[in-house]
């Protein structure tokens, strides 16, 4: 099959899925022609990483409602699967951050229980894992106070944070190789990542940071302060229309600019983070070699 073919093949699979996925969700979908494919699930009602340049395909995926992505997530799991087995993607990349951190956890583990004829890994930034019953150490967010009064007079919403919130018990022993990256200053980070802390297939990855945005290190250029000067206005700017990120800014840009000093805090851009992880041929530039191999130790043993 030519690659125009494939790739109109592919677009009529996306496209079934768009039309069959729960109007809670939107999708968006760029083809590159890869065989690997990276689930990107947004924090926000809007896409995630839209504008990152990764060098697989991507499907990004939108909580409109913020539901944690736990709308009856089983049947929306399964559409993803199919679409992963028809479009023919060897590898998928679950990707979340926050909200779409549990997104990522949950749908990988879901698909994880059925015959997948493709492999996964799953990347979570900061992920919440403890939705039902109720957590304390999510009280600073407003829009998981506001999931947990809909519980309360909702019984279908109720019943998808009781059977789907437990993430700990849910995905036990049920993930692919997983990552989480939290940043270790910030205590609602600490204690939900540590809640998966010896589960199998699970690797913790601390970040010596306070901003609850654990991606943003890999995503960002750090080798000049225009760039990081620039992400700064536009989040706190994002924060006046957005009460979560709101609530896990620090209180001005100059301390969010105090997380990323390179003295402290190293990381490689999230393409070579993926590459290695999931153990793809690495695409770095030679000088970053003993920075990957720093970050991700176990792949060198």
């Amino acid at each position: 099959m030519n690659s125009i073919v494939a790739r109109e093949e592919r677009a009529r699979n996306f496209q079934e899925l768009a039309a069959a996925i729960h109007k809670f969700y939107a999708l968006e979908y760029v083809d590159r022609g890869s065989e690997t494919v990276v689930i990107v699930f947004a924090h926000a009602p809007r896409p995630a990483l839209r504008n990152y340049e990764f060098r697989y395909d991507c499907l990004y995926v939108t909580d409109r409602k913020l539901f944690y992505y736990l709308h009856n997530p089983g049947r929306q799991a399964h559409l993803l699967q199919r679409f992963i087995d028809q479009a023919g993607y060897k590898t998928a990349i679950f990707i979340g951050l926050s909200k779409g951190g549990v997104g990522s956890l949950l749908w990988s583990s879901l698909i994880c229980r059925r015959d997948a004829q493709f492999r996964m890994f799953c990347l979570a930034f900061s992920p919440q894992t403890l939705l039902y019953p109720f957590n304390d150490n999510l009280t600073s967010l407003p829009s998981y106070v506001s999931n947990i009064r809909i519980a309360e007079g909702n019984e279908r919403h109720r019943k998808n944070f009781e059977t789907y919130g437990n993430l700990p018990e849910f995905v036990k022993g049920l993930l692919p190789p997983t990552m989480i990256v939290f940043a270790n200053r910030n205590s609602m980070d600490h204690v939900e990542a540590h809640r998966l802390a010896g589960e199998p297939n699970v690797e913790l990855k601390p970040l010596e940071m306070e901003f609850h945005g654990s991606i943003t290190p890999f995503v960002v250029d750090r080798r000049g302060s225009r760039s990081l000067k620039r992400l700064a206005a536009k989040l706190y700017a994002d924060a006046e229309r957005d009460i979560d990120l709101k609530s896990m800014l620090p209180p001005s840009q100059e301390q969010f600019m105090s997380d990323f000093d390179d003295r402290r805090l190293k990381c490689p851009s999230l393409n070579t983070l993926i590459d290695d992880f999931c153990g793809f041929e690495p695409l770095v530039e030679p000088g970053r070699w003993d920075l990957v191999r720093r970050w991700l130790p176990a792949a060198w043993r």
